[in-house]
């Protein structure tokens, strides 16, 4: 098991490189998730009991800011302007299969290895 530090570490650069990913167009929005994520890894410097379930909560931020988080953006100005999706290759696609079938069980016709 890596020290807390290493981990630490480790999640906080998981959550700067995602920030790039997700707002690599919006330096502002960038800039202040970073200063967020900056002062919530201050706020929880030292090493206590719960340090192992903030490390693992910052690589789900990570997590989701690289693969669930699409902006939008439209002409400044132009309130009529059509909004255009920032959609990049690490974006999550899924389809709507899963949504149709929502409270229901669910029986797969085929093996796992197949």
């Amino acid at each position: 098991m890596a020290t807390p530090s290493l981990s630490a570490l480790s999640a906080y650069r998981q959550i700067l490189r995602a920030t790039r990913v997700a707002f690599r167009d919006d330096v502002r929005v960038m800039i202040a998730a970073r200063q967020e994520a900056r002062n919530n890894f201050d706020q929880n410097r030292r090493v206590g009991i719960d340090t192992g379930m903030q490390i693992n909560h910052a690589i789900e931020v990570a997590n989701l800011l690289r693969h669930n988080l699409v902006q939008g953006a439209r002409e400044d100005g132009n309130e009529a302007a059509k909004w255009e999706l920032r959609i990049h290759d690490e974006i999550e696609r899924g389809d709507n299969d899963s949504i149709k079938v929502a409270g229901q069980d669910v029986k797969i016709h085929k093996a796992c290895s197949s």
